[in-house]
């Protein structure tokens, strides 16, 4: 839970990182062959062939998509079934051509493409709509769209179910659950959750958030969704 929480810090983090260190990711034509370059802490500058690409007709759209006449790339990945003519981007990664939107190299099966839309960003995952279901990144959840609200860039909740990136969050109740401030912590009529993370012995009538990672109720305090046992004087 942790890390999902932290991805948009750390991803952040690492980008400025790379880049003070040139991690320029991009397409270079090396004679006859197409290689996506990158740097790496561990291994310095890497160069992955793309598979069976044309270096006579290949274009970078972006620094990290490229097609030639009738292949796309997403990095060094072949993206199959995407349709080099018709590619246009929309924000990493998400792209789309004539059939259908792709997150990375992965086709997301979208229903309507006229009504697609996005709704929230959190760095490169997102929440999106069309006439029949709702999507978080390439999956496709089917919500009661006139019921479906957005809670955070995590959360979201329709009248049946609360979704966690995407997922049915176990036991919640989706008429009376509720993010707690801008924290981790959020709460139904039976139970307090951090993340996805059910707290089973939090006191709901007590329970009171302190900070973004931090909680308390009458036996005690919270870490996330640990007990803190660690002391005030400590």
């Amino acid at each position: 839970m942790m890390a999902r929480l932290m991805k948009c810090l750390l991803t952040a983090f690492v980008m400025i990182a790379l880049l003070g260190c040139g991690a320029g990711e991009r397409y270079e034509v090396q004679g006859d062959v197409v290689v996506f370059t990158y740097w790496t802490f561990s291994f310095g500058r890497i160069n992955d062939t793309l598979p069976g690409a044309d270096a006579s007709s290949f274009k970078s759209v972006k620094d990290w998509l490229g097609h030639d006449n009738e292949r796309v790339y997403f990095k060094e990945k072949l993206v199959p079934g995407a349709d080099a003519a018709t590619l246009q981007v929309v924000r990493y990664p998400l792209y789309r051509d004539k059939r259908d939107y792709y997150y990375g190299a992965t086709a997301m099966h979208v229903a309507d493409m006229e009504t697609f839309k996005t709704l929230k960003w959190a760095e490169d995952d997102f929440w999106a709509t069309d006439s029949r279901y709702a999507y978080y990144d390439t999956l496709r959840i089917d919500a009661d769209l006139p019921t479906f609200e957005l809670l955070d860039v995590f959360v979201a909740k329709d009248k049946n179910y609360v979704y966690f990136f995407g997922q049915i969050l176990p036991e919640a109740d989706a008429a009376t659950f509720e993010k707690l401030g801008h924290s981790a912590y959020s709460r139904d009529k039976s139970h307090v959750w951090c993340g996805d993370d059910l707290l089973p012995d939090a006191d709901l009538a007590t329970f009171v958030v302190d900070g973004f990672d931090k909680a308390h109720d009458k036996h005690g305090r919270f870490r996330y969704e640990k007990r803190d046992t660690v002391t005030e004087d400590e």
